[in-house]
């Protein structure tokens, strides 16, 4: 009796503790990512989007249950009386169970259907947020006169709605007449009148009411698609679309509201006829107006006079594609292009700080040269170089930069758990070179190397630990009994233990329990090397980080490392997107309005996410900031000097190119005909020929004084090479965001890119050069050409890359500079300018000043200064090419000619 007693308490205590560690189990991924998101401050993101799933799921499976288990209790109740005849569900022989057990069954199915139509709404939380807390825009779609907010915010989330309940009303009623069919309780006596109980007649005709008023729900909601038709000449409701397919939508709607006005009726007296012919004719009018009359007005009546009829449906069409885009907020304004020929040295000097950053390195080749010469150790990895701009010791100077990160591929022999998990945390360092500068043969000035990081021109990397980066997402466990490797030293290693206010503490044995669990890592449970103070690190890329915070928000591809008063931060930009901003042409398939409203800088140490608006204009950051109110902070909150860093993206950039190559031309007849149609430059690269790629670059915009950090673009006409324009958006304060498009003349020729490159190719002693590096057990690669504006004119720059059979470390040998007219390719950039314009030092000669007036008494003097300055010529040229023996003599003779 006590050993029955005993197992019946072991019983009470072993269920519970079962169904908790389930429950734990099951919900698993929520808890780390409450107790992730606490740990980063923005637990408040975790409870409103959770909440927010929830009240969605139980409200959404509250009206499903509420239409649904009526239907499926009448249902139950219906086939526990049924014999079936000799239909096929009479071999199931239902009459002989339980009529309880059937009707819990079609119960069952009924709650089962309910949540599985609640999820819908479950998943669709941030097309909630949208709808509750919509925002207006301020402007209306140029055909029904709603505010813009309506289609972004409010229309979605009722087409939700309309369409899941509308696909389970369908669901439920086709279902209930099989079933009744199959039984043999239904039957079509004849066209006028179906065989069947006035119950099964009743629960049918009530259900086809209701999603026969659903379905005329759908067509009012329909005509607002019109909005988004990809057909015809424009993106957009056109001629057709508003005067036949939208009359055919009203004559719709008002059909399926009739046909359930009369199966309503239907319930009372029997007039299925009247269903059945109205049902007849929507089917017609239906084929008919939206399958061959659209078709047949638009070959006999548009098309003979298509731009006449399509003219008012272009303009709305090129005016709100422009707004979505932001492309009516950009400067336009003629360039001359000017024969850089003619520019001279003045010109060059006046602008000798654009020239000096110039990129000259191909990010492409330099990711090599740093592999190879400053991983230092096999357990780190570049895996990517970005371009940013510093102000230096040396001046104002673009960088490229990369971090030295952990690799994702342990060295050989040392892949244990231990090792990956706990000793080897994080990366160390970085590497900054100037765009334009070289070391040694041809190799790049590395400003900061080294382990520790040093650098030849005062940067300070106070922090240089890197536990949070663009890759290996592997989680680690930091601050344990096991010292983690810092960095290298010689022969031994310098240990620490991670300080950053990051990371989930997992000291007990609960959250020990919750992340092996998870993570499906036994050794996390049964290691000895954790305690109290131990922390664990996941979701340590930038873009997981970001992404696991700000669901919401759709991220550049490519984050950028910063190093900002001794500390590395991310910086990763990020947009508020929809598809469903009316009349505008989509991107790529996927969205019609975009802007770049929010910057993010993330600590590469501390794993700290901050959230910075860009563009307070945006509605829909402004639903956001409603939403999550302490989350997004103002752009001048920055710490340090990091707003100095921040660039215009990429990919908004790009995505505004692409839009505004056709919907710059704004008379709708030179649209319609495409005669001005633009396109992103081609350029070569390994023998292929490759879209141009917008490049940042460093110089001054006409009219302006300062140098402008700006991203920029050459433009070239439609299946043509010649450049037609150039676009620049800046990302320098109090101008960021600000884009100028600038419109070449069109009465005479300003070579493209490609055109460059092909005339670079005719160069006979350009390609005998390079022909003849290419066999001797060498690659020449030629990086990016750049098209660098220069006050008004032009200058090509190319840079040429050989790379050793055997050693994959690209060296830059020459540098290829042309004015379109005239090409030189020199060792060095200025050296190619030289080539063009002449000596640098005989500008002097050509001033007009004679420099022998200002002594007239001292002619000795003035022939030592003479000989002097040619012997720091000769230096200089020297130190150039490279000759330190050749430099050294002539500082030498420099010396003993001053003494």
């Amino acid at each position: 009796m006590s050993k029955s007693l005993g197992s019946s308490k072991l019983f009470k205590i072993v269920i519970p503790l079962f169904l908790f560690v389930l429950l734990v189990g099951a919900f698993s991924d929520w808890i780390i990512e409450w107790m992730w998101l606490d740990n980063l401050g923005y637990d408040q993101v975790f409870w409103t989007i959770k909440v927010t799933q929830a009240l969605l799921l139980i409200s959404a499976l509250g009206v499903a249950l509420l239409y649904v288990l009526p239907n499926m209790s009448q249902l139950g109740k219906k086939f526990s009386t049924m014999h079936f005849g000799q239909s096929p569900l009479a071999q199931l022989k239902l009459h002989e169970i339980d009529p309880k057990k059937i009707k819990t069954a079609f119960l069952g199915a009924g709650a089962a259907i309910s949540v599985f139509f609640s999820l819908a709404f479950f998943m669709r939380w941030d097309t909630y947020f949208r709808f509750h807390w919509s925002e207006m825009f301020g402007e209306v779609d140029p055909i029904f006169g709603h505010d813009i907010g309506f289609y972004i915010f409010r229309l979605p989330f009722i087409e939700l709605i309309q369409n899941s309940l509308t696909s389970l009303v369908f669901f439920i009623t086709v279902g209930t007449i099989i079933l009744y069919i199959y039984s043999g309780a239904l039957s079509l006596k004849s066209i006028r009148s179906i065989n069947a109980p006035k119950g099964i007649k009743k629960h049918i005709f009530i259900n086809l009411g209701v999603w026969l008023l659903l379905l005329s729900w759908g067509y009012y909601l329909e005509r607002y698609n019109l909005l988004y038709n990809s057909s015809g000449a424009l993106y957009g409701a056109s001629y057709v679309d508003m005067n036949v397919k939208l009359p055919v939508i009203w004559i719709l709607c008002g059909l399926t509201f009739i046909m359930s006005l009369l199966s309503f009726f239907q319930v009372y007296k029997d007039r299925l006829k009247w269903i059945i012919y109205t049902g007849a004719a929507t089917i017609i009018i239906g084929v008919v107006g939206n399958g061959f009359l659209p078709g047949m007005i638009q070959q006999f009546v548009v098309q003979p006079s298509e731009l006449q009829l399509e003219e008012q449906y272009i303009e709305n069409s090129i005016e709100q594609t422009r707004n979505a885009y932001a492309l009516d907020e950009m400067k336009t304004q003629p360039y001359s292009a000017q024969p850089a020929e003619e520019m001279g040295w003045n010109a060059i000097d006046r602008n000798e700080e654009t020239v000096e950053n110039i990129r000259l390195w191909d990010p492409r080749l330099l990711i090599q040269t740093y592999r190879q010469l400053q991983e230092i150790r096999l357990y780190y990895q570049f895996y990517n170089v970005d371009v940013d701009r510093y102000h230096s010791n040396e001046g104002y100077l673009q960088m490229m930069v990369a971090a030295r990160e952990l690799s994702e591929q342990m060295p050989e022999g040392s892949d244990t758990w231990v090792n990956r998990r706990l000793q080897y945390t994080h990366g160390y360092g970085l590497v900054m070179s100037p765009v334009a500068q070289e070391g040694s043969q041809g190799d790049p000035r590395l400003t900061i190397k080294d382990i520790p990081p040093v650098s030849d021109m005062d940067f300070e990397v106070n922090q240089p630990a890197i536990y949070y980066g663009e890759h290996n997402n592997d989680y680690k466990i930091v601050n344990t009994n096991v010292r983690e490797l810092d960095y290298p030293q010689g022969d031994e290693n310098v240990y620490t233990n991670y300080q950053g206010s990051s990371g989930v503490p997992i000291g007990n044995i609960f959250t020990r329990l919750l992340f092996a669990w998870n993570f499906g890592d036994m050794n996390i449970l049964l290691t000895d090397y954790i305690h109290d103070d131990s922390k664990i690190i996941f979701w340590k890329r930038i873009q997981d980080r970001v992404k696991n915070i700000a669901p919401f928000l759709r991220l550049e591809d490519d984050p950028y490392l910063v190093l900002d008063n001794g500390k590395l931060y991310w910086i990763q930009d990020a947009y508020t997107t929809s598809s469903n901003y009316p009349y505008s042409d989509p991107f790529n398939n996927s969205f019609n309005y975009l802007r770049n409203s929010v910057k993010v800088v993330v600590d590469a140490y501390n794993g700290s996410v901050d959230f910075y608006t860009s563009d307070e204009n945006d509605p829909i950051l402004s639903m956001y900031e409603d939403i999550f109110p302490n989350m997004f902070k103002p752009i001048d909150n920055m710490p340090g000097t990091l707003k100095q860093h921040v660039r215009y993206p990429i990919y908004y950039f790009k995505a505004q190119l692409d839009k505004y190559n056709k919907y710059h031309m704004t008379d709708p007849q030179v649209f319609y005909n495409n005669e001005d149609l633009w396109t992103r430059p081609n350029e070569k690269y390994g023998g292929q020929s490759i879209k141009m790629e917008p490049y940042y670059v460093l110089t001054k915009l006409p009219g302006q004084e300062e140098l402008q950090y700006l991203l920029i673009s050459p433009l070239t006409p439609n299946n043509r090479d010649n450049m037609i324009g150039w676009m620049a958006a800046n990302s320098d304060y109090p101008n960021y965001g600000e884009v100028s498009v600038y419109q070449l003349p069109k009465d005479r020729l300003i070579l493209g890119p490609a055109q460059i490159e092909a005339r670079i190719d005719q160069d006979t002693e350009i390609s005998r050069q390079l022909a003849l590096w290419d066999q001797r057990g060498s690659r020449v690669i030629r990086g990016n050409l750049m098209v660098i504006p220069i006050e008004d004119s032009f200058i090509y720059v190319e840079p040429v890359f050989l790379i050793a059979e055997g050693v994959d470390i690209p060296q830059l040998q020459r540098v290829i500079a042309t004015t379109g007219e005239k090409i030189a390719m020199q060792p060095t950039l200025w050296q190619s300018i030289e080539a063009l314009y002449g000596k640098r030092d005989e500008r002097i000669a050509t001033t007009g000043v004679d420099t022998t007036t200002t002594l007239p008494e001292q002619p000795q003097a003035t022939q030592d200064y003479s000989e002097l300055r040619n012997l720091w010529n000769e230096a200089h040229q020297a130190l150039k090419d490279g000759n330190w023996e050749e430099f050294g003599r002539k500082m030498k003779e420099i010396e003993d000619r001053i003494n």
